[in-house]
């Protein structure tokens, strides 16, 4: 210690004791007398002791303080690791939580599409067999048509044949047919120029029809012939198309200008429109009365030589129009009676209401219109629907007040509407320019 190296310096002889004399002075304590070494010594360490218990007893609380802070923080430290890890194992947890769920989805996903695989594949089973049965019916079918077909061709063959040799018979006819309509057409002529040269019997005598020639049946195509040979009167006669049986017709010999033959009249509903494709074309009704007069007479008159059309409408109130076509033409039934129109004119609407070219001719049992419909079933009639068009006057007869609204009676759209069903109608047809 400090106070022991101080007594060193005091010049204590070596070996010496305690009783040997002290060179120097030693200072006093408290103004007391000098003390002993000892007492010095213990004097000192009586001293020091407590500032040394006191550095020693703060450098611990120090080193405590500072053990403590440091406790403190790895304390913290620690804490936020716990709650970090907490996080991540609640994070870990989550995941876990949604990977599971995802899991669980999943396999309840593939469950349910393994069941509609399974399904479907019981289904694609049951298609196949469907399938098989339907392919061994359709090579039936194929083998049943290809010995039909040939059958058809055999049967065709033949027809072909017989219509050859037909023709040439045919074309001998017409040659015939067309020979003696010049000699009637002359024979008319020369009985004209005979009236003609007979001076009247009197000023009260009516005219007389022209007579025949003795021996000679007088034959007419059409009212326009029978006009110009002088039959004024409107009635029914009979005419003789080439091609054609005998066939009654009523002649209206006053409407502008006469000459006019009726092929359609709509009147007071006693006869039934809802004809077939053969009676259409063969005709059906009473000249005198409702009737049409038949595809293939209209047929083989229009085709010999240019004719107009005229068509009248009335309606329940009283009013009259009609339609004039300067050209009419019905092609053949190959063609299925198709239209054709030219020149419109009249008081029937400023339009058309005839489709003007290429319209076919439909019944309930053919369907040639231009509609995905059948417009003959849905509209009733046989007439030149187009798709379903804008006229049909050989629909269904409705009486006054009963009308309205009906798309499937006698109709013209230019005339009252689409929906109107007209009281009367009249078609006409002559040679154009007479």
């Amino acid at each position: 210690m400090r106070g022991r190296g101080q007594l060193g310096t005091l010049g204590v002889g070596k070996g010496s004791g305690w009783a040997a004399p002290v060179q120097g002075c030693v200072p006093s304590v408290g103004g007391s007398a000098s003390l002993p070494l000892p007492t010095l010594e213990s004097y000192i360490q009586s001293s020091v002791k407590p500032e040394m218990a006191q550095l020693q007893q703060t450098a611990v609380q120090n080193q405590t303080a500072t053990m403590l802070e440091i406790g403190s923080s790895l304390l913290n430290q620690s804490a936020e690791q716990t709650r970090k890890l907490t996080d991540v194992e609640a994070q870990v947890l989550n995941q876990t939580s949604r990977i599971e769920m995802q899991l669980l989805e999943s396999s309840l996903s593939t469950n349910k599409l393994e069941k509609q695989l399974l399904v479907q594949t019981n289904e694609i089973h049951k298609l196949q067999s469907r399938n098989n049965i339907l392919e061994v019916r359709v090579l039936e079918m194929e083998a049943k048509h290809q010995a039909e077909l040939a059958g058809l061709r055999s049967e065709k063959e033949r027809l072909q044949v017989v219509v050859s040799r037909q023709s040439g018979t045919i074309e001998d006819l017409e040659k015939s047919l067309l020979a003696a309509s010049a000699n009637s057409s002359l024979l008319q002529r020369q009985q004209l120029q005979l009236l003609e040269a007979v001076p009247p019997l009197g000023v009260n005598a009516s005219p007389l029809p022209p007579a025949s020639l003795p021996g000679e049946e007088q034959l007419f195509q059409d009212c326009a012939e029978l006009r110009r040979a002088g039959f004024h009167t409107s009635g029914v006669y009979t005419l003789h198309i080439p091609l054609c049986s005998p066939l009654q017709v009523f002649c209206d010999m006053e409407t502008d200008g006469g000459g006019w033959t009726v092929i359609q009249l709509r009147a007071n509903g006693s006869l039934s429109f809802q004809r077939s494709w053969r009676e259409y074309k063969q005709g059906f009704g009473d000249a005198a009365g409702e009737h049409w007069l038949g595809n293939e007479a209209v047929h083989l008159l229009t085709s010999r030589a240019p004719y107009a059309l005229r068509v009248e409408l009335r309606d329940w109130e009283g009013s009259q129009v009609y339609a004039h076509y300067g050209k009419f033409q019905l092609g053949s039934e190959r063609q299925l009676y198709r239209l054709s129109l030219q020149d419109y004119s009249g008081t029937a609407g400023q339009q058309s209401g005839l489709a003007l070219q290429g319209t076919n001719f439909s019944t309930r049992d053919a369907d040639n219109d231009n509609c995905l419909c059948k417009c003959a079933q849905m509209l009733s009639g046989g007439w030149w629907f187009d798709a379903c068009g804008l006229s049909n006057l050989n629909g269904i007869y409705y009486p006054a007040r009963h009308n309205i609204r009906k798309l499937n009676g006698i109709r013209w759209h230019y005339f009252q509407g689409p929906s109107y069903s007209l009281k009367g109608t009249r078609m006409l047809i002559r040679p154009a320019g007479f």
